[in-house]
C-alpha cells in the first residue's frame, strides 16, 4: 500500500442486518458462532487487520442494538465502531450505512457480514484499486458449466470463462455512493456494483477468492468449518 492510499480515509459497511431464515433456528445466522467467534463479527477482524482502527459501520436489524454494542466493545475495545440501522432490504440497509458518513474523500468498503473469510492482503489489493479506479469489486471465475435460458424454455450453453461469481467487499469514493443511494430502491439492485453500475459507473472486477463464500444454509455452515479446518489467518 503506497503512502497516499495510505493516507486516505477508509470506512468498512458491514452489512449484518438480515434475517438469516435459510440458516433454521431461532438466532440470525449473524449470531451463529463459527469456532467460538459470531459469524459478522469475522469481517471487522480482517479489517482491522488490514488497517487498525479502521471505521466499522455495522449495519444491524432492529432491536439488537444492545446485543450488538456488547459484541463490539468485546471485539473491538479500541473503539471506532458504531451501529446503523438496517432497512427493508440490503439497498435500503447499505444507504442508511452510506448517509452515516460524513467525509466524501471517504473509501466505503462494502461488505456482507455472512462473508466471514476475507484476507486482509485481498482487502488492501482492492482498496488499492479502488484508489487509483474509482472503484473495486471482488469476483472470482465461474467454474461450473452454464447454459442461458430463453422465455420459451430452450437453454444453450454459453463461454463461462466471460462470467464471474461476485463477492464483496465492493469498494467506492463517499462522494460518489451518497447520491446514488439517494434514489428510490429497484428491485433490479442485486448489490452495490449493480447499483453503481445503472448509476453510470464502469465497475472494476478484482480478483477475490473461493473461499469467500457467503454463509447462507446449512450446508454453507459445514462448509465453512472446513475451511477454518485447513486454513490459518482468520479470526483472532
Amino acid at each position: 500500500m503506497n503512502q497516499e492510499m495510505k493516507n486516505v480515509k477508509k470506512a468498512a459497511l458491514i452489512v449484518a442486518a438480515g434475517s438469516g431464515t435459510r440458516m433454521g433456528g431461532q438466532q440470525a445466522k449473524q449470531f451463529h458462532e463459527l469456532n467460538g467467534i459470531p459469524l459478522a463479527i469475522y469481517p471487522g477482524l480482517a479489517f482491522r487487520k488490514f488497517q487498525p482502527g479502521i471505521e466499522l459501520v455495522y449495519m444491524i436489524g432492529m432491536g439488537t442494538a444492545q446485543v450488538w454494542e456488547s459484541l463490539l466493545r468485546k471485539y473491538f475495545p479500541e473503539g471506532n465502531w458504531r451501529l446503523a440501522m438496517g432497512g427493508k432490504s440490503r439497498y435500503e440497509s447499505v444507504a442508511n450505512g452510506v448517509k452515516s458518513i460524513q467525509n466524501p474523500e471517504t473509501l466505503v468498503a462494502i461488505h456482507d457480514g455472512a462473508r466471514p473469510f476475507i484476507r486482509p492482503a485481498v482487502i488492501e489489493h482492492a482498496f488499492q484499486v479502488a484508489f487509483e479506479s474509482r472503484n473495486a469489486v471482488l469476483a472470482v471465475p465461474a467454474k461450473d458449466s452454464l447454459r442461458m435460458q430463453d422465455e420459451a424454455g430452450r437453454s444453450q450453453a454459453v463461454d463461462r470463462s466471460r462470467y464471474f461469481y461476485v463477492q464483496t467487499p465492493q469498494i467506492f469514493w463517499q462522494k460518489d455512493l451518497l447520491p446514488v443511494y439517494r434514489q428510490p430502491y429497484d428491485s433490479r439492485f442485486s448489490d452495490d456494483a449493480t447499483v453503481m453500475e445503472m448509476a453510470g459507473f464502469d465497475i472494476q472486477l478484482v480478483e477475490g477468492s473461493y473461499e469467500n463464500l457467503k454463509i447462507t444454509t446449512p450446508e454453507d455452515w459445514a462448509i465453512a468449518e472446513m475451511i477454518l479446518e485447513k486454513s490459518s489467518g482468520y479470526g483472532r
